[in-house]
């Protein structure tokens, strides 16, 4: 039987917080403030106390249940998952600042921590004060310490402020100190929690390369990133964290990509959530009924942070429905560049013995969330030359590949006369988004690809520097 031996045993781990809502008399006056004070003392006195305490089972946070997570010496884990799903709180029941309600975490060898910029130093304590002081926090002694302090402001790059009190310095520098110091106290255990994401440039590629040393000397690293990427090229093994309890692990980029599945999966929920809402509240402001012809968009929108939906024009031709759909004629409305989607337009004509179809036109346009034009076009300018129904119809417009980066965008949509008169004009209509990964910039993505051919007969060009001639005596 092979035994294994473990870096960090973590078995049947919880932790739960208690939120507690004390409910009081509000106060409005000093006068009010100060009998109320005085008839709670004597009334905590007499009768136990003047406030409701709040306390059920909706007001309890189970922000770790029943987790097991076995790291074998020597590995690179990462842990992964949205905002709240606990990974802060697992390492601080590893590091030892929380106690576990249930479960226990076992660890086989010095630890060093990153969790938090800059924490346990003092920030009256110079750098080099705080590098001593939490040196033997590490378990080192002073001995050691006064021969590793020179390799340690160095890598920090700090020797010109390392006498001054840290809190003269900026976060960056923080983290630098703190970083050093975790690295250099040889530890067998390295946490890492987010804090590479603060420091310039040169710093953090250096960083990058001491942890990849610490992995070929066989330590054992825990990363907790939001960097995707970063956990794919340092860890070994991904555990996804979601409400306390591991949704997936092993391969990273299996468990990865699982994670953004989910994760589109959810931000496609959010958005049509939104659509709802945002439709019920404009119906609402209207007041107008649900059945009724009100002048809420055809299309709900799922919402841009400071912009609301317009909607004008005559109405004799009228945008009665618009959808976002995929190849498959599924709805959606969060797509990736590769994807193709269709804006189906559903129209009625209202007023047909004063409309020419000849003369009806439909078009789109896609702005980024920042206001700028993506795209924009229609029937006339595209001499699509659709044959319309004189009574009701739909009309799509294909893109077989959308090629949008990343980002949120709105869609306007319109039914117009050739010289422009509008019939219906939805302006930001819809918001959809585009997910990628890829670290291009701009706003497309076009289908490219690079490519190489060996120079023939091609020799770089001869520059040849102009001859100066100094003579003595100035001749």
């Amino acid at each position: 039987m092979v035994t294994v031996d473990y870096a960090l045993d973590i078995v049947h781990l919880a932790k739960s917080f208690r939120r507690q809502t004390l409910v009081r008399p509000g106060y409005t006056t000093i006068k009010s403030a100060l009998v109320s004070s005085t008839f709670g003392r004597l009334k905590r006195l007499f009768t136990g106390g003047d406030s409701k305490t709040v306390s059920s089972e909706a007001n309890v946070t189970r922000a770790i249940q029943d987790l097991t997570i076995r790291v074998p010496q020597g590995s690179s884990v990462g842990i992964i998952g949205r905002n709240g799903s606990g990974k802060s709180t697992l390492l601080k029941l590893i590091t030892g600042i929380y106690k576990p309600d249930a479960g226990h975490v076992k660890i086989h060898g010095r630890v060093a921590a990153l969790i938090e910029l800059g924490a346990g130093f003092h920030p009256d304590f110079t750098g080099r004060e705080n590098l001593l002081l939490g040196g033997v926090m590490h378990g080192l002694s002073r001995a050691e310490l006064e021969k590793l302090l020179p390799t340690i402001i160095e890598f920090a790059e700090l020797q010109d402020v390392i006498d001054d009190p840290v809190r003269t310095y900026s976060s960056g520098m923080f983290m630098r100190l703190g970083f050093s110091l975790a690295v250099h106290t040889d530890p067998d255990i390295l946490i890492i929690d987010e804090v590479l994401a603060v420091g310039d440039a040169s710093f953090i590629s250096k960083c990058k390369e001491r942890i990849a040393k610490l992995r070929r000397e066989g330590k054992t690293l825990l990363l907790v990133s939001h960097d995707l990427d970063a956990v794919e090229r340092w860890c070994d093994e991904a555990v996804w964290l979601h409400r306390g309890k591991v949704a997936d692990r092993g391969n990273p980029r299996r468990v990865i990509d699982h994670y953004r599945e989910f994760i589109e999966k959810g931000e496609e929920t959010e958005l049509k959530e939104a659509a709802l809402k945002d439709a019920a509240e404009q119906l609402e402001v209207s007041n107008v009924p649900a059945s009724g012809n009100s002048d809420a968009p055809a299309m709900s929108d799922p919402g841009l942070s400071g912009y609301t939906p317009q909607r004008w024009g005559s109405r004799e031709v009228e945008i009665a429905k618009v959808r976002l759909v995929r190849a498959d004629g599924s709805e959606h409305l969060l797509y990736h560049p590769d994807d193709a989607l269709s804006v189906e337009i559903e129209y009625a004509v209202r007023d047909p013995e004063h409309v020419s179809m000849d003369d009806v036109f439909f078009g789109v346009g896609i702005t980024r969330s920042d206001g700028l034009l993506v795209h924009g076009t229609n029937t006339d300018l595209d001499r699509a030359g659709l044959v319309l129904s004189a009574g009701s119809g739909r009309v799509s417009y294909e893109i077989a590949r959308l090629g949008l980066l990343d980002g949120n965008y709105r869609l306007d949509v319109a039914v117009h006369r050739k010289d422009g008169y509008p019939f219906d004009y939805h302006q930001g209509l819809t918001t959809f988004a585009v997910r990628w990964a890829g670290k291009q910039v701009g706003v497309f993505l076009p289908q490219s690809r690079w490519g190489c051919q060996a120079g023939q007969g091609v020799s770089a060009p001869h520059i040849r520097a102009p001859t100066i001639q100094v003579s003595a005596h100035g001749e």
